[in-house]
């Protein structure tokens, strides 16, 4: 009973704090909006799609996508569905351009709901998606999966199990340096550890692996970040790929993540890279 008097009084003394964050988090998104409205992020974002010869528009290719999703029984395309964001709009929108690659290479497998879609926009290619081992400490103490891990691990192999298209290797993604020998990939998602050492790593391989007109697109860039970590939040893709850049190896182009207006003001990026001719 007194624990459960100090717990109440302990929400109690915090509620006026998380109402008063949450206030001035919808005051500076509403102030954002002002000088940014999301009319001017979709033009932004047209212009980009027509740098990589997307022509449709984004409305029809989500259209599509949104096509892709129920024939796998997924959900339709929201920004609020944690597991969605502009990168599957780029996929859908480049699955009906003349880029027609035949290997694709994803590092940070998840639930497996990106590799079953990217199957499912290119028929035609052979997909490896790379994720840790499953008693790996990492994979079992990250993203919130240490109370729920049997059942994290049976919904992503019921997932991706029966796809023939689809080659699942658990192994940490670093092996790529020596010992996971792959053929030269011309679409290469990298979604695992976005902080460093891992992600300037596995940028670096992917790159060795890349075609020579294929794409490297890396999840969750951050251009500038206040706190950084090894996993999650990090500056390092965004230096890694300008590392590149300034050595003029490629060339990058950054999409926000998300674009909606309860996401103005997060800053978060999704890159996509070619190499420079």
């Amino acid at each position: 009973m007194i624990n459960l008097i100090i717990l109440f009084f302990k929400k109690v003394r915090n509620f006026p704090l998380r109402i008063i964050r949450k206030i001035i988090k919808l005051l500076k998104n509403e102030i954002i909006e002002i000088f940014e409205p999301e009319s001017t992020r979709l033009k932004i974002l047209a212009n980009t799609y027509k740098q990589l010869n997307i022509l449709e528009e984004r409305a029809l290719i989500i259209k599509r996508l949104n096509s892709c999703l129920l024939s796998l029984g997924l959900p339709k395309y929201s920004e609020d569905n944690g597991m969605y964001s502009e990168h599957l709009i780029i996929f859908a929108g480049l699955s009906n351009s003349t880029f027609k690659p035949k290997r694709i290479l994803e590092l940070g497998t998840y639930l497996g709901v990106t590799t079953v879609i990217l199957s499912k926009l290119f028929p035609d290619a052979k997909i490896t998606t790379i994720d840790l081992k499953d008693d790996d400490p990492i994979f079992k103490n990250t993203y919130r999966r240490k109370g729920s891990l049997k059942n994290f691990i049976k919904k992503r192999n019921k997932l991706i199990k029966n796809n023939a298209k689809i080659n699942f290797i658990q192994e940490n993604s670093l092996f790529l340096t020596f010992k996971l020998k792959q053929e030269n990939q011309d679409l290469i998602w990298v979604d695992g550890a976005h902080g460093y050492p891992v992600v300037t790593s596995d940028i670096t391989n992917c790159l060795r692996l890349l075609s020579k007109k294929g794409i490297l697109m890396c999840d969750d860039v951050w251009k500038s970040i206040e706190k950084s970590d090894q996993m999650y939040s990090s500056i390092a893709s965004f230096e890694t790929l300008n590392s590149f850049s300034q050595a003029g190896i490629i060339k990058t182009i950054f999409f926000r993540k998300r674009i909606g207006k309860k996401y103005n003001g997060n800053y978060k990026h999704v890159s996509l890279s070619k190499f420079i001719n």
